[in-house]
């Protein structure tokens, strides 16, 4: 929370933030959630004499408390999770109930104390804020974009079996595929040999994917990654959410004016190249 800047009072016409000591919130569910949490001000209409004592009221309306928020956060696990990421120079966390989709735990790492907003930064204490170079006044977990790496397998594999690829669709990976007069590695240099679709899952195979991809096509893997909420808001109820990435050929020709390229399908089929995600959709993907 913050004192009310002059655009804040421009398109709020509530009394309340015209009182010395008024505060809004600025960030988060705080932000989200302003006009519920702040209650509407009463309005109390008084007769008064020529030296301004009180002669009566003569109308009176009660004002409204604001109401309570409940969120779906487990506090135990939501300290948990910032504990185990205080060590980490920069990094997010989120934690969702498989069932119903409700957030236990959402955290990004380097933080900032909200505190400070309430009674003022020096220019000092905003600079170092906005020139660190791990952004801690941006929530990674809802509005990191990064390269998902191998995680975005299971949108490959998922993707694959969408459109009839069989889970017992088979691969040899030597620790390299060759396509044309270009060598992509695989993580293990000696390979995996034989792997079919679950065990190369668990063996995080990148020539079993870079083929799965060339398979299928990167049209298909965006189809399927969109299925799984990937490229797209969740449409948390927190301000500053970002979308991600799922390229397909359609939006890089809008975007670069180019052609879509083979070796761009087995990139971007193990989580690199054009494709970025959020934490919390990965979290939704899972």
């Amino acid at each position: 929370v913050a004192a009310p800047s002059e655009s804040d009072l421009q398109g709020d016409s509530d009394p309340l933030l015209s009182l010395p000591g008024a505060r809004i919130g600025k960030n988060g569910l705080e932000r989200e959630y302003e006009e519920p949490l702040r209650g509407q001000a009463g309005q109390s209409e008084l007769e008064v004499n020529s030296v301004g004592r009180v002669i009566r009221e003569l109308a009176r309306t009660e004002g409204i408390p604001g109401k309570d928020l409940v969120t779906s956060l487990d506090v135990g696990l939501q300290q948990f999770v910032q504990q185990r990421l205080s060590g980490e120079f920069s990094g997010a966390a989120v934690v969702m109930d498989i069932y119903n989709g409700e957030v236990l735990a959402m955290v990004s790492t380097p933080t900032y104390d909200p505190a400070a907003f309430y009674r003022g930064l020096t220019q000092a204490e905003w600079q170092q804020l906005t020139s660190d170079q791990y952004h801690p006044l941006t929530n990674k977990a809802i509005a990191g974009q990064f390269p998902p790496g191998s995680t975005f397998k299971i949108a490959t594999s998922i993707a694959a079996q969408r459109v009839g690829v069989s889970p017992s669709f088979n691969v040899f990976c030597p620790g390299f595929y060759q396509l044309g007069n270009m060598r992509f590695h695989c993580w293990r240099k000696q390979g995996h040999g034989h792997l079919d679709m679950p065990s190369a899952l668990q063996n995080s195979c990148d020539v079993y994917f870079y083929e799965l991809a060339r398979t299928i096509g990167i049209d298909a893997i965006a189809a399927g990654a969109r299925e799984l909420g990937l490229g797209d808001m969740a449409g948390l109820d927190l301000p500053g959410e970002r979308p991600g990435v799922i390229p397909d050929r359609a939006s890089k020709k809008a975007t670069m004016g180019e052609s879509w390229h083979q070796g761009e399908t087995l990139i971007n089929g193990i989580g690199q190249g054009f494709v970025l995600a959020t934490p919390l959709q990965l979290c939704v993907m899972t």
